[in-house]
């Protein structure tokens, strides 16, 4: 097995913090990691003199190399070294055409730059950002050796998925001259040599790379002195303060992406406190069904929103004293005044938007495959096509009609304005008196859909993990549950003083300082959540308790590692078994997961695929930290410096409290049970 690390910056770019690199540093990183071969990869750069310098001076396989900006996307491009003149002055191409940390180049730019990439290793990002697009993956596909994973868990999702690039691991890193911790991101290949061909062709095959020196991708290298986890479940027991959550925490810190569920971080000690807590994560969780149950009010809410009765009410009040002031001035009508188009008004233009939206429909009727056989057994294809056409046709007539409107109005608007000029008569006042009509109509409709809205009703109820959530909907209760809502500092008291009329309390909220009009239709409908037991009633402090920890869980799949400390510490063994182990193992077939405890029901019962455990020891007046390691068949387990545990003798001490104590506990449970 060799060792490799084909991703790794010496020069400070635009790209990158600033640092200063270290020769030093680079040899005791080969060291510590007892890597095989390298590749320098800077930035959009290449320097030559640099690259034989360090060439010369560290004692493994060194590979030039560039990581080059392409379409957003990073791509290394890795080169065999013999005919270095040649690379730099490719690289120096590059360097020249992204002169800023925002430019990159096409495909094209680089293809026409390296002429044949099939010499060179070419690895993209892949499951790691700024992550290549599609397009560019399948433009270099002929030319791709193999794609850079940014954790354990990415890495196995690839190698399992034969459709997916061969995944690698690499240290991203910046050998600088202040770097006190090397990094454990590297990647293992079965091959004899580190030659050029032997490299790229192991790169090429799934079945010859991988995360450990065991060669089999069941385990990872997790911390700096060597020491192993399992890409699946791992359990860590020991002895009180033996440095179980220190684990965790080293581990939480050394990675990226990781969910953490610390010790009692899910059991809140006051009981309104805990409540409150519990719902409102419990309402952002559910926030897509809010949106989703109250999107045709959105649109209804947005379809009011600029209707102001007030300002219609005095239009009216405008046209119609502006008209009896007309009639009073019959003595000054002069011949301009007494035109026909002095008081002539505007045709009404109708809106095109409902033919638009028929048309629309029809037209998903026609190009929807998914339901073809059911929409053609009720209306054939050949007469929704003569309906669209014929919608389209009416459309052409009305929108034609529409422009002539529009052009006349705009001619009987600039006649009247310059009649009015030369006139001392008072013209009546335009209004649209349709207009006027249709917002009385939309507000009446508006506050019937809000009531209706309003009626408390059951929205959803679904099964999660045993418990029963359940939204209802129907009438916020104070003006306090609309401030909660908004997460807003200013008072909605006012505002809900109008509650029970939907469109003065739509008035109201538009004044409210901090809210946004996309987002007014969420304080006319209150959706509250709540979750049954199995018994159907409203769940307890405890069982809030194990749905928190439940969806948790469940939620850490979106991460790229699940850590858990002692979670027996809040629950009981029997929902450890039955609810927690379950979703836990399932996890754990995707990423790696490692769960601190004491327990048998969480440590045994599980049966994880790797066991640590952790001692305290005193060293030179100085308190140490040591891992012990091991398969749950090994008769040991073992540190990284050689130091050995009976591996029955552990766990019978730490999940049992003792050989001694588990043959009791045994004869007793015989007992009962004869």
């Amino acid at each position: 097995m060799k060792k490799i690390d084909f991703h790794i910056h010496t020069i400070s770019t635009i790209s990158d913090s600033a640092f200063e690199f270290s020769v030093e540093r680079l040899n005791e990183y080969i060291d510590k990691r007892r890597l095989d071969c390298i590749a320098i990869t800077n930035h959009n750069t290449f320097d030559l003199d640099q690259y034989n310098e360090i060439y010369e001076l560290v004692p493994i396989e060194v590979f030039p190399g560039i990581e080059i900006d392409v379409e957003g996307s990073h791509i290394l491009v890795i080169a065999d070294g013999n005919e270095l003149d040649d690379f730099n002055e490719k690289c120096q191409q590059i360097s020249k055409a992204i002169p800023t940390e925002n430019d990159s180049i096409t495909v094209a730019e680089l293809i026409s730059i390296f002429i044949d990439l099939s010499n060179y290793i070419v690895i993209p990002h892949y499951d790691k950002n700024p992550s290549i697009n599609d397009d560019t993956l399948d433009q270099l596909s002929s030319f791709i050796t193999a794609g850079e994973v940014a954790s354990p868990k990415k890495f196995m999702y690839c190698i399992k998925d034969k459709e997916r690039l061969v995944p690698v691991y690499f240290s991203d890193c910046r050998i600088a001259t202040n770097l006190t911790t090397y990094p454990i991101r590297q990647t293992y290949l079965s091959c004899n040599g580190v030659s050029f061909a032997a490299i790229r062709n192991c790169l090429r095959d799934r079945n010859k790379v991988s995360l450990s020196a065991n060669d089999t991708n069941s385990l990872f290298e997790a911390f700096e002195d060597g020491q192993e986890l399992s890409t699946g479940l791992n359990i860590i027991i020991g002895e009180r303060s033996s440095g179980k959550s220190f684990t965790l925490n080293r581990i939480s810190r050394k990675y990226e992406n990781v969910r953490y569920i610390k010790q009692f971080s899910l059991v809140e000690r006051d009981d309104k406190e805990d409540e409150k807590k519990f719902n409102k994560i419990l309402s952002e969780k559910h926030s897509l069904l809010t949106r989703d149950y109250l999107e045709e009010l959105q649109n209804v809410v947005n379809n009011i929103i600029d209707v102001d009765l007030e300002d219609d009410s005095n239009s009216i009040s405008r046209y119609l004293d502006s008209l009896i002031k007309y009639a009073k001035e019959s003595e000054k009508h002069d011949a301009f005044s007494k035109a026909d188009l002095f008081r002539e008004e505007e045709f009404q233009i109708l809106d095109q938007q409902g033919l638009l939206d028929l048309i629309r429909s029809t037209e998903n009727l026609i190009e929807n495959f998914e339901f073809k056989e059911v929409i053609e057994k009720h209306v054939s294809l050949q007469s929704l096509k003569q309906l669209i056409v014929e919608l389209m046709i009416e459309y052409g007539k009305r929108e034609k009609e529409r422009l002539i409107k529009k052009w006349l109005n705009d001619l009987i608007n600039e006649i009247k304005n310059k009649l009015q000029i030369k006139t001392a008569a008072t013209a009546p006042n335009d209004i649209d008196l349709y207009r006027v009509a249709m917002n009385l109509n939309k507000v009446e409709k508006f506050e019937g859909v809000v009531r209706l809205a309003k009626k408390r009703r059951e929205i959803e109820r679904k099964t999660i993990q045993g418990f029963e959530v359940v939204a209802n909907s129907g009438e916020f209760e104070g003006a306090g549950e609309l401030k909660s809502l908004s997460k807003s500092r200013s008072a909605f008291s006012e505002a809900f003083d109008e509650y029970k009329s939907p469109y003065k309390f739509l008035q109201k909220l538009k004044n409210v300082d901090g809210l946004e009009d996309v987002d007014l239709f969420k304080y006319f409908v209150r959706i509250e959540y709540k979750i049954l037991n199995k018994d159907g009633f409203e769940v307890s402090g405890g069982e809030r308790s194990e749905f928190n920890l439940l969806q948790e869980i469940q939620d850490a799949q979106k991460y790229d590692m699940l850590l858990i400390d002692e979670p027996e510490s809040s629950f009981d063994n029997i929902f450890l078994k039955k609810e927690v182990n379950e979703i836990i193992k399932d996890i754990s077939s995707n990423m790696p997961v490692v769960i601190v405890t004491h327990n048998s029901t969480v440590g045994a019962s599980i049966k994880p695929d790797y066991l640590l455990c952790t001692r305290k020891e005193v060293i030179d007046g100085k308190i140490e930290y040591r891992l012990y390691s091991g398969f749950p068949t090994s008769k040991e387990l073992l540190s990284k410096d050689g130091k050995r545990l009976n591996a029955l003798d552990v766990t019978m001490g730490c999940l049992e409290a003792g050989q001694q104590a588990y043959n009791e506990r045994r004869k007793g449970y015989e007992n009962l049970e004869n």
